[in-house]
Order: C-alpha cells, then sequence, then structure tokens
C-alpha cells in the first residue's frame, strides 16, 4: 500500500498552499507589525491585543453571541421535530423529504441572503398576497436569515442519530411500562444527545462568523465579529488586529470542533 501514498501527493500540495501557508501568515500578522498591502519592516508586537479591548470588538462579540445563541435556539426548537418526524417515518419519500433540506444547502448563501432581503422589502414579490413587510435593519431579520440559512445543520445530525437508534430499546420501554413521553425523555432525546451536540456547534459557529447576513439583512446597523474583521481588513488596513481576532476565533473552532468529536466519537454525526 506504500505506493499508493504518492497519490495524496496533490492533497498535500493543497493542504500547504490553501490551508496551513494562510493560517501561518495571518498567525504572524497578528503578533507583528507587517503591512501585507505595504511590505516593510517586521518586528514581533503584541499591539494588537489592544483591539481586543475596544468597544467596537466587544460589542461585536456580544451581538454575535446574542444572534448566533438565539438562531441556535430556535433552529433547535424546529430543527428536532423535524429530524425525529423523518427519522421514524416509513414514507416512501423519506429520501426525497430529506433531499430537500440538503438541496438549499448545495446553492449560493449569498443568492439565498439577497433572496431573503428582496422579501423583506416593503415592496416586493409578497404584494402580490396583500403582504408587505419592512423588516430590513432589524434583529427580526437577522435571526430569520441565520434559522433558514443553518437549519439544516441541526436537522441532519440529529436525524443522522435518530435514523439509527435501536427500536429494541424503544420497544423494551414500552414493554416496561413507559409512556410515549417517558420514552422520549428517559430514551430517545438522551440517546440523541451526540446529534443535538452536533447540530448546535454546526449551527452556533457559522452564525456567530458571519459577516454577509447581517450586512445585507441588517443593512449594516448590527455588526457581528465577522463584521469587525471584514473592516479591519477591507476599510481600515488594520490587518494585524483583523488577523489577531481570526486566530482567536479559528482556536474557537477548533475547541469545538474537538467537542464534537468528544461526544461523537465516531464523527457519524459530521456533515
Amino acid at each position: 500500500m506504500k505506493h499508493l501514498r504518492k497519490l495524496s501527493f496533490p492533497y498535500l500540495v493543497w493542504m500547504m498552499t490553501l490551508v496551513f501557508g494562510p493560517t501561518i501568515l495571518i498567525l504572524l500578522l497578528s503578533i507583528s507589525d507587517l503591512d501585507i498591502y505595504n511590505l516593510g519592516t517586521f518586528t514581533i508586537t503584541f499591539d494588537s491585543f489592544s483591539f481586543l479591548g475596544s468597544t467596537k470588538v466587544i460589542n461585536a462579540s456580544l451581538n454575535s453571541l446574542f444572534y448566533s445563541l438565539t438562531a441556535t435556539f430556535i433552529s433547535f426548537l424546529i430543527g428536532y421535530p423535524v429530524a425525529f418526524f423523518l427519522a421514524r417515518s416509513h414514507s416512501k419519500y423519506k429520501t426525497f423529504f430529506v433531499s430537500l433540506l440538503i438541496i438549499p444547502v448545495w446553492s449560493n448563501m449569498l443568492l439565498r441572503i439577497i433572496a431573503w432581503e428582496k422579501l423583506f422589502y416593503p415592496i416586493s414579490i409578497l404584494n402580490m398576497f396583500g403582504i408587505s413587510l419592512d423588516l430590513i435593519g432589524t434583529p427580526l431579520a437577522i435571526v430569520i436569515g441565520m434559522v433558514s440559512m443553518y437549519l439544516p445543520f441541526m436537522v441532519l445530525p440529529i436525524y443522522s442519530v435518530l435514523e439509527k437508534l435501536d427500536q429494541n430499546l424503544i420497544d423494551a420501554a414500552s414493554d416496561l411500562g413507559a409512556g410515549p413521553y417517558e420514552t422520549f425523555t428517559k430514551v430517545i432525546f438522551p440517546l440523541s444527545l451526540s446529534g443535538v451536540v452536533s447540530g448546535t456547534i454546526m449551527t452556533l459557529l457559522p452564525s456567530m462568523t458571519a459577516f454577509a447576513l447581517p450586512e445585507r439583512l441588517g443593512a449594516g446597523k448590527v455588526q457581528l465579529i465577522g463584521n469587525v474583521i471584514q473592516d479591519y481588513f477591507m476599510k481600515t488596513n488594520q490587518v494585524n488586529a483583523g488577523s489577531l481576532i481570526s486566530i482567536i476565533l479559528m482556536i474557537f473552532i477548533v475547541i469545538m470542533f474537538i467537542l464534537v468529536l468528544h461526544f461523537d466519537k465516531e464523527g457519524e454525526t459530521l456533515i
């Protein structure tokens, strides 16, 4: 099998070029005064850490936490029943229904955001049905957008666990006198926790780091941490501060990924 290892060479090149290389560059930018737009001196400094205490970063972090937790909680309330229904369904259209959840994920996210944006203006296609919304720039628009974007990331891991649940355990609970409520709370839900944890993290992380969605649906009135990073890189030319926040987010994502693996050691809920 050793001769097959050469086939992994393109993958290693791809990883070094597009993953490790940029990551190392961002790390260097976060702890130095290097300016990628105007190459000059390179001095190790921790001046960028002062930005972490700025009002802009703190407010954006709190906004990210609030909106991501809200969107994740609503996604769970909607997603768990949907996943449960699909997993317990014996319909011949079951695969089709699951596909309906996956197909939107394959489409361009920016297009989906713009579609919601058009619907949230007072003058939209909804006027044909006597409905006129004026939600652009409101927190509700951002939450609806997040839930619609990331709901499949909540449903699919839970569905994956519930669909493989041993029916004998449920039958045994019924035989021992457990009612539907006790069977769910003491058997089904505890056994589906790995899917719930995976779904929660997979919904929470992209919601927390979103930048295009709050920019379009929030009309720039609400800044999340992703918007701050974008501003530092694209508008204010403070790439060192932007790199530092990016590194912190990457560390946070790695910790969350380790947490997922802790609850799902076989990785069956990872999508």
